[in-house]
C-alpha cells in the first residue's frame, strides 16, 4: 500500500486491520510518499483502513488467496462449475410430467363413458 503526502506539512496517518492486529503508525513528509507492507491473513477478507486525523481517509478489502507454502498464487479457473439439477432429478421430472398426463387422459376417457344414462334427458322431434 502506497500513502503519498501532497500537502506542505509532515503528517501522520494510521492503518487498522479488522484481524486483531495492532494498528500501524507513520509519518509522511511533506510532497513524500511510503509503501507499507502489511501481511494478510491467508484465505480470508481482511479489512484495511488508512486514517488522518482520527478520520477514515481510505477503506479497502483485500484477500489473500496463496496455497500455503507456495510462493506462487493459486491457478485461475478456467471453466466454471457445474450448477443445476443432477441428471437423476432430470429423469425424475420428466417420469412425473408424463405420469400426469396419462393420469389426466385416464380421467378425460372415464369422465366421457361414466356415468353413462340409458335414457334420453331431452325429448326429440315429434315422431320420437
Amino acid at each position: 500500500m502506497t500513502i503519498r503526502n501532497n500537502g506542505s506539512q509532515t503528517e501522520n496517518v494510521g492503518i487498522e486491520r479488522n484481524d486483531d492486529s495492532p494498528a500501524i503508525a507513520r509519518t509522511v513528509a511533506p510532497g513524500a510518499s511510503r509503501v507499507v507492507t502489511l501481511r494478510l491473513r491467508e484465505n480470508r477478507s481482511t479489512r484495511v483502513q488508512v486514517t488522518w486525523k482520527n478520520e477514515p481517509v481510505l477503506t479497502e478489502t483485500r484477500r489473500a488467496d496463496c496455497v500455503k507454502g507456495s510462493p506462487t498464487p493459486s491457478p485461475t479457473r478456467t471453466r466454471l462449475p457445474r450448477t443445476g439439477p443432477d441428471d437423476a432429478v432430470m429423469w425424475a421430472r420428466a417420469a412425473t410430467g408424463g405420469a400426469a398426463m396419462i393420469t389426466g387422459l385416464i380421467i378425460f376417457w372415464y369422465g366421457g363413458i361414466w356415468p353413462r344414462r340409458r335414457d334420453r334427458l331431452f325429448a326429440g322431434r315429434k315422431g320420437d
